[in-house]
């Protein structure tokens, strides 16, 4: 059997949110709906992890990625149990790998790096037909190498016209796109692990953390948060990350400060959840319907039961 439905966030994370019968609370914002799935039947796309190349097994990745995902889920269960690291910050080492996994390997990471790469190409293409000359030059450079077909027309106006109608229609390999994955995870990796990571421990009434279908969130201290789109700058100063690992439990990064253990009260706990949910693409995860996020002042805190009719529940990503 070749698994075809892949999660981009890890089931394994996904079940520190879990209720006792192994079910979440999930708000989907572009349906605007709540639901009580399960962890396997959400944040997946079909085939996310295909590998297509002869003779290597489509669900190649997959299998590797769940055998990372079993290695530290462990750790991840202690720092959920413990509000710890663990003796000599054993477990650390776990998080940051989950924390890398999730940030970089999503449907909304995927899809800039792809634009990025696909402007440039693009380009590039188009470059090469800004004068006759610089085409004729780049055919010669290619037949000397040996990559022009032999025998095939080099004709300038012809291919000018062939690139310029066809140019949209150039899109990233699935291989490839999982090559620049897997190539940054080292560096991304550098970056979480070098911050200090502050434990919070959500008190008794807060309501507890959410999480979503992107977890890792990227902003800047201080801001209100709830309904911002993606923050980038991971190596600035100004930027925090956060992540919840569980309704208890939740990690808050600085490139600067302690790595201690807080205990939160309920409006700090709400902040965070505010923070998480604008970051989300569709979808919000907790654990049941108790949870509090903020709102803009002078409102009051918003709940699991006023968020469907919040008018800062947006759509973040199209289908």
């Amino acid at each position: 059997m070749v698994a075809k439905k892949h999660h981009y966030v890890p089931q394994m994370y996904l079940s520190g949110f879990a209720n006792a019968v192994g079910q979440l609370y999930a708000v989907n914002a572009q349906e605007r709906k709540c639901f009580r799935p399960m962890p396997a039947n959400i944040a997946a796309e079909r085939d996310f992890n295909k590998i297509v190349a002869e003779g290597v097994p489509p669900d190649a990745l997959e299998k590797e990625l769940a055998k990372l995902e079993s290695e530290i889920a462990p750790g991840i269960r202690r720092i959920r149990e413990n509000a710890s690291f663990g003796e000599n910050g054993k477990d650390r080492e776990d998080v940051i790998n989950l924390i890398a996994l999730m940030a970089l390997r999503n449907p909304r990471s995927r899809k800039d790096m792809g634009q990025l790469y696909l402007h440039v190409v693009r380009a590039m293409l188009l470059m090469t037909f800004e004068e006759k000359g610089r085409w004729e030059a780049w055919v010669e450079e290619q037949k000397k190498a040996g990559q022009w077909p032999k025998d095939k027309p080099a004709d300038y106006a012809g291919h000018k016209q062939f690139v310029e109608e066809h140019i949209n229609e150039l899109r990233v390999h699935q291989n490839f796109t999982l090559e620049m994955e897997l190539d940054a995870l080292e560096h991304v990796y550098r970056y979480f692990d070098g911050r200090k990571w502050r434990i919070l421990k959500a008190k008794d009434g807060s309501g507890g953390f959410v999480t979503a279908d992107h977890p890792v969130c990227v902003h800047r201290e201080g801001e209100m948060n709830y309904g911002q789109q993606y923050a980038p700058g991971l190596g600035l100063s100004d930027r925090d990350v956060l992540i919840a690992l569980s309704p208890k439990v939740a990690l808050l990064g600085r490139l600067e400060g302690e790595e201690d253990i807080v205990e939160v009260d309920k409006r700090t706990v709400a902040s965070f959840n505010a923070t998480v949910m604008g970051y989300a693409m569709k979808q919000i995860y907790a654990q049941d319907d108790k949870f509090f996020y903020t709102r803009a002042a002078p409102q009051p805190l918003g709940t699991a039961v006023t968020l469907l009719e919040d008018p800062s529940l947006k759509v973040r990503e199209s289908e």
